[in-house]
């Protein structure tokens, strides 16, 4: 059975999934995490990359992992994704536009990123004499550390993408009915939003809080150390009837800045699609488990919230039903392995 894996190197879990494909089904062939060495994503020298690698191998074995073709995600932090509209243009003269808007878009010298695109709708889909281009740029130099990881790992490298756009992969096929999406990954560094109309990126934005900021908000608040911040946060969540409200006090400018940006996402698709609204948000990630947080997410946004589950529609053995709960931490990974 083919298979290959999908490999997320978080700031505090590295997770792996293996999928294979037996006819038209998919099937759970390994799957499992194991903390991230300290400070890993900011590792530059080669000590700390073989330290990485050798967690990754430790991971490999662990899970019983068989193939060694892996697909990898880059932290959203550090790589810049846009959908971006351009006049309808042959594929020789895009390919020259979308080295202009580059230029205006991203904040880096070209030379030291590497840009993908991908035509998400043609103009006659769009209906505005413009083509929506998903744009991608990541410094050449992060895409090189984590291939070095991979190979110092003895694992051969396939493909390399964005968070967002792996979670968001994992994630619309339980959403089949549901014409428009947004996928909220609300990670320990930002909290990464997409909104896709059938299936297809119609935005994207990242935003610079996320689990950490919460627990240090905690910390600050409780006088704590940032672990027992983490284990707080994790135990009494931002539920209104927990530690008399006070957790989620001190977490709520934290939660507005994040609630805002995305009413304005909202308010940005629906201004360019005025007949629609959005039909459900699924949040992923590790903060998205802290208790309360998709009641919370669901009042202040007036829509539809949901846990993320990437485990719909794949083949598992018992064995794997201990996962259950921590869908939400492996929809990256699922949706790297589906690629």
């Amino acid at each position: 059975m083919d298979s290959i894996i999908g490999l997320d190197i978080g700031s505090h879990s590295i997770k792996l999934v293996e999928i294979g494909r037996r006819k038209d089904e998919a099937v759970l062939m390994a799957a499992g995490s194991i903390p991230t060495p300290p400070k890993a994503l900011l590792a530059v020298n080669p000590e700390d990359l073989e330290s990485i690698a050798s967690v990754v191998k430790k991971l490999w074995k662990e899970t019983g992992a068989i193939t060694k073709n892996v697909n990898i995600a880059l932290p959203e932090s550090q790589v810049f994704t846009r959908v971006i509209e351009v006049p309808q243009l042959s594929d020789r003269e895009l390919t020259s536009a979308i080295k202009w808007e580059a230029e205006q878009y991203i904040p880096l010298p070209l030379d030291q990123v590497t840009v993908d695109f991908t035509i998400l709708r043609e103009a006659r889909e769009t209906g505005t004499n413009k083509m929506d281009v998903l744009l991608v740029a990541s410094p050449k130099t992060l895409v090189e550390k984590y291939v070095t990881i991979l190979e110092l790992a003895e694992l051969t490298p396939v493909a390399v993408e964005t968070e967002i756009i792996a979670a968001s992969r994992s994630l619309i096929r339980s959403t089949s009915s549901v014409r428009t999406v947004m996928i909220v990954s609300l990670g320990a560094q930002t909290t990464d939003l997409a909104i896709l109309r059938n299936g297809i990126f119609s935005f994207t934005r990242s935003i610079s809080s996320g689990g950490e900021a919460l627990s240090r908000a905690v910390a600050q608040a409780f006088g704590f150390e940032i672990s027992q911040a983490e284990e707080f946060k994790k135990t009494y969540g931002i539920e209104k009837d927990k530690l008399e409200g006070k957790l989620l006090t001190a977490v709520s400018p934290i939660m507005d800045t994040i609630i805002n940006e995305m009413k304005r996402a909202v308010a940005y698709y629906q201004e360019k699609y005025k007949e629609e609204n959005i039909g459900v948000a699924i949040i992923s990630g590790g903060t998205a488990k802290v208790p309360g947080m998709v009641v919370y997410m669901a009042e202040k946004l007036g829509i539809e919230v949901q846990l993320a589950n990437p485990w719909i529609g794949i083949v598992r053995d018992p064995r794997f039903h201990v996962l259950d709960a921590e869908g939400p931490v492996f929809s990256v990974a699922v949706g790297l392995a589906f690629r």
